[in-house]
């Protein structure tokens, strides 16, 4: 996932970039995760002797929960679930006598693109904290986002707490931003209060003061920081300024430069391909985007290697070619629906976050500000991410800004432990994976680092396309196979991705204009494995490999806990979530 430092002025798609030596941007293996305790942080800025320390485990006396729930279509059952279950979590933590709630959503709108509006208050929640149920009033106590218990009754407590789950709704952005909403919210020392274009170059700007504000109000910083997320797809938001300020193409409807249109022209317009090497090797430097081949230099072999590629040299649209059209992907191979999963074989390159920036604000006391995330490499100012740690992790920090003139970066160590910070996904996995001791390798494969895949459970292989060892698809109305785990596979007309795993809902719903959030709609053509043989009726719900965020998860050892959306409860995730906290807590 790192790209390479960039030299020669290419253009990618229409978008003026930088292209990586070798044309590799973006090649080359995926960046291994870190999460070493008790080393100095890499890069950390010496001229303030800021550097990663760890601090002695002493048993807190008070919790801070921090829900991070998936408002996209299709997650109103999971979060019913989640508002039943999270009592079993809180009435154990609430023993310490000092809660505080609070929930966010994954909506962070297009950062830069036109899918999601930034504008449209359900698609781009900011990471800010909710206040409402699910009537859309304010919950009681939890005016300010901070739901919070010194004692009393627990009951009305967590009654308060499932309101705030069930006030999330699910008319949120599609590309859900669940672990930059988490890191938003908690670690990012300076928030951005907006992105925006100059030119096709991608900016943030000025400071979200209210996220600092609800960020001091909730954390404290001698509390045990509990992390529960829950989504029922991957993590699917791009780093708007990566490749050179232009990720957020990636999360736009029309890819500029593209002439394929989808299926319609109102579906927008797909992005390049990867290099033929990306579909059996994306770590090689050979795979990267074909958008890299317009303007490189003829004169160097990995330019004219380019310019002959195959999938650079192939239209994605029958009967025309030339400039945006040569080396895009076909009008149902780039479905915004699917767009981002297995991104470096499809495309060439990866414009999402590095997954250590996640694992690092979880673990590390030192991360980058803004201005250190990426380098200042190239002519558009715009380099990599390299995420070089300059700044106090607020996670970490003994007292948070919040009004103007506070400072945002130099801040006081604080006396938190990482064994303090513990985060659990509740998402698509099956529930025979998702155990006290999890098997990493049927859930992530060999090595996803370098997209070795081998030994992974068939259930959560990222695919479009039916996968080997499972139920074929069916074209019986009612039939949904007789795997335990999903049922079996479907054709997706590659607009959709095969399940991790599906389960019944608690009552059949009847998918008409009154039940927007639905999958199994009479006039549709596709026959996934959740409807009855009535037309228009939906027996069973979905959850998609969520493959980013248990990368993260498995990083923490056990500071980390995976569960099963795919189940009628999540009591046993909670019950092993509060086993985890045990001696974290004071008695």
């Amino acid at each position: 996932m790192r790209f390479h430092r960039l030299s020669t002025l290419l253009l990618l798609s229409g978008l003026a970039i930088v292209a990586a030596p070798h044309i590799a941007c973006g090649g080359g293996a995926a960046e291994q995760l870190t999460a070493d305790a008790g080393t100095p942080a890499d890069g950390a800025d010496a001229s303030v002797g800021r550097a990663d320390e760890d601090r002695p485990l002493i048993p807190a006396s008070k919790v801070d929960l921090l829900l991070v729930v998936d408002d996209s279509a299709s997650m109103g059952d999971k979060a019913r679930v989640l508002a039943k279950s999270i009592g079993t979590l809180i009435r154990d933590v609430a023993r310490v006598g000092d809660v505080h709630v609070g929930v966010i959503t994954t909506s962070l709108g297009s950062m830069g693109g036109d899918v999601c509006s930034a504008d449209n208050p359900a698609a781009n929640t900011r990471a800010r904290l909710q206040t409402r149920g699910p009537d859309g009033s304010a919950v009681p106590g939890a005016e300010t986002g901070v739901l919070s218990y010194t004692g009393g009754d627990v009951e009305a407590f967590i009654t308060s707490a499932a309101n705030l789950v069930l006030g999330v709704g699910e008319n949120g952005c599609g590309f859900e931003a669940q672990l930059e909403s988490a890191y938003r919210f908690l670690v990012q020392p300076d928030p951005w209060a907006s992105v925006t274009l100059a030119g096709q170059s991608a900016f943030t700007l000025d400071l979200d003061r209210e996220v600092l504000a609800q960020r001091k109000a909730f954390l404290r910083s001698d509390s045990a920081l509990v992390v529960v997320m829950l989504t029922d797809e991957d993590d699917s938001s791009a780093d708007p300024l990566s490749v050179s300020g232009q990720g957020w193409a990636f999360m736009a409807k029309n890819f500029p430069g593209s002439q394929v249109s989808r299926t319609s022209a109102a579906q927008g317009t797909t992005a390049p391909r990867g290099t033929s090497v990306c579909q059996t090797d994306p770590a090689s430097e050979e795979c990267t985007s074909c958008g890299f081949a317009a303007l490189c230099d003829p004169t160097e072999d990995a330019c004219r290697r380019l310019k002959a590629d195959p999938s650079c040299t192939t239209s994605g649209m029958p009967g025309k070619s030339g400039a945006g059209f040569d080396g895009y992907h076909g009008p149902t191979d780039d479905e915004l629906n699917v767009r981002f999963h297995r991104m470096k074989e499809r495309f060439g390159i990866d414009p999402q976050f590095p997954l250590r920036r996640y694992v690092e604000g979880f673990t590390k006391s030192v991360v980058p500000s803004r201005a250190n995330e990426h380098s200042a490499s190239g002519p558009l100012g715009i380099g990599p991410y390299e995420g070089t740690p300059n700044c106090t992790n607020p996670i970490f920090a003994a007292n948070l800004p919040s009004l103007p003139g506070d400072e945002l970066c130099d801040l006081e160590r604080g006396t938190r432990s990482r064994e303090l910070v513990v985060f659990a996904v509740i998402g698509g996995v099956p529930g025979s994976l998702a155990t006290d001791a999890p098997d990493w390798k049927k859930i992530l494969g060999e090595d996803p680092d370098a997209f070795d895949f081998r030994g992974i459970d068939p259930h959560m292989i990222q695919s479009t396309a039916p996968r080997p060892g499972l139920p074929p698809p069916s074209d019986t109305p009612g039939d949904n196979g007789t795997d335990p785990i999903h049922g079996r596979e479907w054709d997706t007309l590659k607009g959709d991705l095969q399940y991790a795993c599906t389960f019944a809902l608690p009552t059949p719903r009847t998918c008409d204009g009154a039940a927007p959030y639905c999958d199994c709609r009479p006039e549709d053509v596709i026959r996934p494995p959740l409807c009855g043989a009535t037309p228009g009726e939906q027996l069973r719900a979905k959850a998609y490999p969520t493959i980013r965020p248990l990368r993260v998860v498995r990083e923490l050892g056990d500071r980390g806990v995976v569960g099963s959306i795919c189940s009628d409860d999540y009591d046993a995730t909670m019950t092993l979530l509060a086993a985890r906290l045990a001696s974290r807590l004071a008695k």
